[in-house]
C-alpha cells in the first residue's frame, strides 16, 4: 500500500506589527512572496504577533507581562525592564520557565509520572493541561557574548534537574529549537533524561546566514503529535518585519536516538509523545539580551480546528466480525467495546442516512496504545463508488480517538480499511470510530 505524507513547504506568513531597533511599534500590513505557502491563524489578540497555528479551544496559554515578577506562573532569571517596552536580561545561565495554570511546582513536583512507559499511555506528566502541542515564541536581540551559543526553546517535560537519577532525570524530557548566535541557523534537539548532554538525540543546523548579534529577531518553535510520532517545526522572522519563514522541520517517527541507556524505563529512541507542566526559554554565554513577546500557545494544528463537528451516524456495518466484536461496538461511546473483523483490507463502515460536508474521522484503535495500524479512509455518496480520502498508519501511542482529516467533500459513507498491524496478527480492531464535518 502506497502512504500519504503530508508534505510541509516553505512559509512566509506577513502580520501586523513591527520591532524596530528601538523596540515595538506597530505598522501595517506588508504582503510577503513565497514559492507555496500555507494558511495563516491570525494575529494573536494578547501580543499582536502572527501565529501559525491556531489557539486550541480552552487551551492553555501564556503572554509575558509587562510586571513578570508578579507572574506566579513564570520562574528563574529576572528580567529588568526598558522604556520602548523590552527586557533585559544579563544572566550567563539563563532559564526562564513557565507552568500551566494548574500545576504548582514547590508542591506537586514529586507527584509528576516519570516511568516512560506509563507516559505512553497517560499522555501527560501531570495533568491534560500539560504544554504539548504548543507554539512557542520569542523575538530577541543577542547582544554580546560568546557568538557560538544559542537560544533555545522547549517543552514537554518538568524541571531540568538532576544527575542521570530518576526520578528528577526523567522529568526532564523535551524537543528542543536551537538558534544559534553566530548564524542564525536552527536546529533540533530531543532530550529523552536530564544529564548535561548524556541524554540529548542531537540534530545539526540549517538554515544559517549572517549573524543575529546586535539584531531583534523572531523565533518559533511548534511541536504537536502526529500518527506515529511528533513533528517539530521551527520559524524566524530574520528581518524584524512580520515575515515568518518555516526554517526547519523533523518528524521524529522512530531511530532518533541517544547513545546511553535510558534511566526512566524507556528506549534510545523514546518518542516524547506526552506533555509536560513547564515551558521554557533558556540560553547560554550570553551576558546581554534584549527580548520582547514571548508566548506558550497549545495549539491546535493542521486541519483539526476546522472540523471539529462530530457527525451523527444512522448505521454502521463490516466486510467481516467476530460474533461477540460486532460493527455496532465501534460506534457505541465505549471504549471497552470493539469491532474486530479478520484479513488485511477488513473494513469498517459509516452510514451518516445522508450525504453530509464530510473533512475527517476519528479513529480509536483496540490497543492503539502498543500497536499501530495501517490504514486507508474512503467516502461514498452511493455505497457503491469509494474515493480515498486519507492514508497513513496510526500513532501507537494512544488508546483515545486519533483525528485524520481531509479535504471536505460531500459523503453519506465513510469506510475505514485496515491492512496491517504491529500486531501482525491479521486482525482489524476499532474500538470507536466517527466521521466529522465543519459544522
Amino acid at each position: 500500500m502506497r502512504r500519504s505524507r503530508t508534505s510541509y513547504l516553505m512559509i512566509v506568513l506577513a502580520i501586523a506589527g513591527t520591532f524596530c531597533t528601538t523596540g515595538f511599534t506597530s505598522g501595517p500590513r506588508t504582503p510577503a512572496t513565497a514559492s507555496a505557502s500555507v494558511p495563516s491563524a491570525g494575529i494573536d489578540p494578547v501580543d499582536g504577533i502572527g501565529m501559525i497555528y491556531p489557539t486550541k479551544p480552552g487551551g492553555q496559554v501564556w503572554h509575558l507581562s509587562a510586571n513578570p515578577s508578579g507572574d506566579p506562573r513564570l520562574d528563574g532569571t529576572p528580567m529588568t525592564s526598558n522604556p520602548d517596552g523590552t527586557f533585559t536580561v544579563r544572566d550567563i545561565k539563563t532559564r526562564i520557565g513557565i507552568s500551566t495554570t494548574t500545576y504548582d511546582q514547590r508542591t506537586q513536583e514529586g507527584s509528576l509520572t516519570w516511568r516512560q512507559p506509563d507516559l505512553r499511555f497517560q499522555g501527560f506528566m501531570h495533568d491534560a493541561n500539560d504544554w504539548r502541542d504548543v507554539e512557542i515564541t520569542g523575538y530577541v536581540r543577542y547582544v554580546s557574548g560568546n557568538d557560538g551559543d544559542a537560544f533555545t526553546w522547549y517543552a514537554r517535560g518538568g524541571r531540568h534537574t538532576g544527575e542521570g537519577v530518576a526520578p528528577e532525570a526523567c522529568w526532564g524530557t523535551a524537543y528542543k529549537g536551537d538558534l544559534r548566535f553566530s548564524d542564525g541557523g536552527v536546529k533540533f534537539e530531543k532530550e529523552i533524561y536530564h544529564d548535561g548532554g548524556a541524554g540529548y538525540a542531537k540534530g545539526s543546523y540549517q538554515g544559517g546566514g549572517a549573524t543575529i548579534k546586535g539584531k531583534m529577531v523572531g523565533f518559533k518553535m511548534v511541536m504537536y503529535n502526529i500518527p506515529g510520532g511528533v513533528r517539530l517545526e521551527a520559524y524566524l522572522d530574520r528581518a524584524n518585519n512580520g515575515t515568518w519563514t518555516l526554517v526547519s522541520t523533523r518528524d521524529d517517527t522512530g531511530g532518533w536516538s541517544i547513545d546511553t541507556a535510558n534511566p526512566c524505563g524507556g528506549t534510545r529512541d523514546e518518542k516524547v509523545t506526552w506533555g509536560g507542566p513547564k515551558a521554557a526559554f533558556r540560553w547560554d554565554e550570553a551576558t546581554r539580551v534584549d527580548l520582547a513577546k514571548l508566548s506558550v500557545r497549545e495549539i491546535a494544528p493542521g486541519s483539526e480546528a476546522a472540523c471539529p463537528a462530530k457527525l451523527a451516524s444512522a448505521g454502521v456495518t463490516a466486510s467481516t466480525w467476530e460474533d461477540i466484536n460486532p460493527p455496532s461496538n465501534a460506534t457505541d461511546g465505549n471504549l471497552a467495546t470493539r469491532w474486530s473483523g479478520s484479513g488485511s483490507g477488513a473494513y469498517l463502515t459509516l452510514d451518516m442516512g445522508a450525504s453530509r460536508a464530510v473533512c475527517g474521522v476519528n479513529v480509536a484503535w483496540y490497543q492503539g496504545d502498543v500497536r499501530w495500524n495501517d490504514y486507508t479512509v474512503y467516502t461514498s455518496t452511493d455505497n457503491v463508488t469509494y474515493t480515498k480520502a486519507a492514508e497513513g498508519r496510526s500513532s501507537g501511542t494512544t488508546l483515545n480517538p486519533e483525528p485524520y482529516r481531509f479535504a471536505q467533500r460531500q459523503a453519506r459513507y465513510v469506510r475505514i480499511a485496515w491492512w496491517n498491524s504491529s500486531a501482525g496478527n491479521g486482525w482489524a480492531s476499532i474500538t470507536e470510530a466517527a466521521a466529522f464535518g465543519a459544522s
